[in-house]
């Protein structure tokens, strides 16, 4: 058995600099948010919004025919790797997150670094929920607003 080689697209690499260079700054935005003692306040804004935003552009791209029917398959895939991949990417931080945990424990404040853990996985699963049903809600909103589905599309076409 044969290994592929994977295809490498030009544009989706483009779409995915521009995307993580947005996230990146806005991460670096909220790093500038002062902590509270260990408790990384910025950090855990950063994931929290990440997990919102990327769990809710995934259920409305997975949900909707109207972002299919008028931007095709070529449009979701940028959506999604220069928004998803690209921008919540480049926003969160898992080695912040595990460097931040791994100081506090190290300074003798072992409950807040495992603390700030636990709330951050705790309180990102509870944001990844909200996002898919924010994002789920707003696809079938686009569809039920009139604008034309992907079975609409196929039938004048």
């Amino acid at each position: 058995m044969g290994h592929r080689i994977p295809q490498i697209h030009p544009d989706i690499i483009v779409v995915v600099f521009v995307g993580g260079t947005i996230g990146t700054a806005l991460r670096y935005t909220f790093a500038l948010i002062p902590a509270a003692g260990d408790f990384h306040t910025g950090t855990l804004a950063a994931n929290l919004l990440a997990c919102f935003l990327y769990a809710g552009l995934t259920a409305f791209l997975a949900g909707s025919a109207s972002f299919a029917a008028r931007f095709g398959s070529r449009g979701k895939e940028y959506a999604s790797r220069g928004l998803g991949m690209g921008l919540c990417g480049g926003l969160s931080t898992m080695s912040t997150l595990a460097l931040e945990c791994f100081t506090a424990i190290r300074s003798g404040d072992a409950g807040v670094g495992v603390l700030y853990l636990v709330v951050t996985f705790a309180l990102g699963i509870l944001c990844a929920a909200i996002g898919a049903w924010a994002g789920r809600r707003l696809a079938a909103t686009g569809t039920a607003s009139g604008t034309a589905s992907v079975s609409d599309v196929r039938k004048e076409a």
